[in-house]
């Protein structure tokens, strides 16, 4: 979908040299920075490193670590929409009322509580990023808050680096108190330039920034925490934030039809991607034409729909660069016309998708295709290296390698681009879910690129992104998020990081990304396990699955711990089903008595090694007062068979009747048959235990709420 996406123009792959604080790469020398090994790696661009939200919807107070690729997952209502809308919020800039503010009631919310605030940190800002940012990208990191308040507007601050006492001259108001306030700060700083007698606020304010961009004064800067930064986000100026940063959102919900069809009305995304362009194109070949001729309006048209269709052919390609990777075989036209007669180039566009051949107007055609021509279109709007080559022209004078030096200078310029995506699964068949997955996955991989989903689709976790997953949980009217890697795990737990990340790549494609988005998780040795205690509960009315909890078999009792610390690590409630094997040694050396012991000795071990990292009943880790030999046992955090599932299964008399009534039998690792015959079973006759352990597992799924 995004294969255009990554020539944005940024340095990917350049050769770096530093030298006295001067930065070289293959296509640009002697871009000069204030301090060369604090200064921007080339080939980055800048990105969200933290997102801070207070107040927001369904979010009192929530801190979240966004990588390159972020997949916010959770039960709903939890608050992960409320993220990517916060955060387009913080950056388009979105009206918001009180209703937008976290537990707001009418009439009883006050004032001092009716806010929205949210924060946002940047990182890998490049050369040309710090010098748009000014003194808030004179670090390694920029941070912004974005604040609105019933009955005071929004307000933006930043944190800066200014010279000492420079924010009190730029916090005034009236050049008659700047110049004398000027005068006596030079006494103060030495290297500040001297003005004529009555200089302007602006060559006063150009002094400073000329003072705090040398180098040598680096030392002397100071940080000045929530300076106001209005003017960076297109308050009371230019919005200079999106010169360095684009963010597209694409919600779940919208009328795509008028979002990409009929030329779009006005904040469409069709009219967005060609509005400027058509206007632009119209007008140019009218003017060029009034210049040779008046009266030749046959001429006028021709060249206008030339100039029109040349322009939206491009926006048309980089469309379809795009689609292709999400509806293979399609192809979106985009059809211009003009009036009959008319001395003015007022085009429209007609949006035509074709499909092995079949052609139809967007408006006709499924939401799956609609919305990944929309994703595509918002995902075009951010200005790229085939648009930007598409309308750069020479100059007056200007020699062929000063016109490409200054195409590099611009495309070196362009800002990153921000996806973020809310339900990304949403009308897509399966297939194209994972394929769509595959292409955010590498659309992040890009430098100058940035994703961040709200799914509830097990297809956007992937092993090699498992480290970018943040899951929600709300609890007692409180949102929490969690995130985990190998390498914190290995801290906690002392288990080796490369295993952890040898089963994150073998069990999250297949069991595990299903646990990331149950209420809580029941793990098991094998999949007859799995397949009897679901279809036990479900014929005791305790579905599990309704009850959130997901049943996930991990092989053995030996794999039993890391996938427990991971799902616990991320805020998932694990419960525990373990075999402790007292009788296997016995059934399976049955006449070898050396063998025999030795394999009854590490069943102890295994069964005593899950006993030291289990919670006992009281919820503290080791405490469990099972013990190898003891009969079966439920505890709130974990059931131990005394032997296996099958021995309690042997006791079922109904169970083993239906089970030889098909022709099977025990010990076969039969689970359709198992499954089979507990269906066929009598609840009259179920083991205690078993009972029990189901039970204790369905309440598992609804743990008390702590207020």
């Amino acid at each position: 979908m995004w294969g255009v996406v990554g020539t944005f123009g940024r340095a990917i792959g350049y050769g770096v040299g530093c030298t006295d604080g001067v930065v070289e790469t293959a296509t640009k020398r002697g871009a000069r920075l204030d301090d060369c090994q604090a200064a921007v790696i080339i080939g980055l661009s800048m990105k969200i490193s933290h997102v801070a939200i207070r107040n927001y919807r369904s979010l009192k107070e929530v801190d979240i670590v966004v990588d390159d690729y972020s997949v916010l997952v959770g039960a709903n209502g939890a608050g992960k929409s409320s993220v990517l809308y916060a955060l387009d919020w913080f950056f388009n800039g979105r009206a918001l009322s009180p209703s937008d503010v976290h537990g707001y009631v009418e009439g009883t919310t006050e004032d001092d509580n009716c806010f929205v605030e949210v924060t946002v940190t940047f990182r890998d800002l490049t050369i040309h990023d710090k010098a748009r940012l000014q003194q808030y990208g004179r670090g390694t990191t920029a941070t912004f808050r974005r604040t609105w308040r019933r009955g005071s507007g929004e307000k933006v601050v930043g944190n800066a680096l200014q010279g000492p006492g420079f924010a009190d001259l730029r916090a005034m108001t009236r050049v008659t108190e700047l110049r004398p306030a000027y005068r006596a700060l030079r006494e103060e700083v030495t290297g500040l330039p001297e003005l004529s007698p009555s200089p302007s606020k602006d060559d006063v304010l150009a002094a400073l920034s000329t003072w705090e961009d040398d180098s040598s004064h680096q030392s002397q800067l100071v940080a000045v925490e929530d300076s106001d930064a209005n003017h960076m986000f297109g308050i009371n100026g230019s919005n200079v934030i999106k010169e360095c940063v684009r963010l597209v959102l694409i919600p779940a919900a919208t009328d795509i039809s008028s979002q990409v069809g009929d030329s779009g009305g006005r904040g469409s995304a069709l009219n967005g991607l060609i509005g400027a362009v058509m206007a632009e194109a119209g007008a140019r070949a009218t003017a060029e034409w009034l210049a040779e001729n008046e009266d030749a309006i046959v001429a006028l048209q021709r060249r206008v729909r030339d100039s029109v269709q040349s322009s939206t052919h491009v926006q048309a390609e980089r469309v379809n660069s795009r689609l292709s990777n999400l509806i293979p075989n399609a192809q979106l036209t985009l059809t211009p016309s003009l009036p009959d007669w008319t001395p003015k180039a007022n085009a429209s566009v007609t949006t035509d998708i074709t499909i092995d051949g079949v052609t139809n107007d967007i408006a006709r055609q499924g939401h799956g295709v609609q919305r990944a021509v929309m994703m595509s279109m918002f995902e075009a709007l951010v200005p790229d290296d085939v648009l930007m080559r598409s309308i750069h022209e020479p100059r007056d004078g200007e020699n062929e390698e000063e016109t490409e030096a200054r195409l590099q200078d611009e495309l070196d310029r362009l800002p990153n681009l921000i996806v973020c995506i809310e339900e990304p699964e949403i009308y897509q068949h399966p297939i194209r879910a994972r394929t769509f997955a595959r292409t955010l996955t590498e659309l992040s991989g890009q430098s100058n690129a940035q994703v961040i989903l709200a799914t509830h689709s097990p297809y956007f976790v992937r092993p090699d992104q498992f480290s970018s997953l943040r899951r929600f949980t709300l609890s007692g009217g409180k949102t929490t998020v969690a995130h985990t890697n190998a390498e914190a795990l290995e801290a906690a737990t002392g288990i080796d990081a490369a295993k952890i990340s040898k089963i994150v790549d073998k069990r999250v494609p297949t069991e595990f990304s299903e646990g990331f988005f149950a209420d809580s998780v029941v793990l098991v040795e094998g999949d007859t396990d799995r397949a009897v205690i679901e279809a036990v509960a479900s014929r005791m009315g305790l579905d599990l699955d309704a009850r959130g909890v997901s049943v996930i078999e991990v092989s053995s009792k030996e794999s039993l711990r890391i996938p427990c610390e991971i799902f616990s690590a991320l805020g998932v409630p694990t419960y525990i089903v373990a075999d402790a094997d007292f009788l296997g040694a016995q059934r399976k050396y049955p006449d070898d008595e050396i063998l025999r012991e030795d394999a009854h000795q590490n069943h102890l071990r295994s069964t005593n090694l899950v006993l030291s990292w289990v919670r006992g009943a009281d919820g503290v880790v080791g405490s469990s007062t099972f013990a190898f030999g003891d009969a079966s046992s439920s505890s709130p955090y974990v059931t131990f068979w005394h032997d296996d599932l099958e021995t309690e299964l042997s006791s079922w008399a109904s169970f083993n009747t239906a089970l030889v009534a098909e022709g099977n039998a025990l010990r076969v690792k039969n689970l359709y048959a198992y499954r089979s015959a507990v269906m066929d079973a009598d609840l009259a006759d179920l083991p205690d235990a078993l009972r029990t352990a189901i039970e204790v597992m369905a309440a598992f799924g609804h743990p008390p709420q702590v207020e």
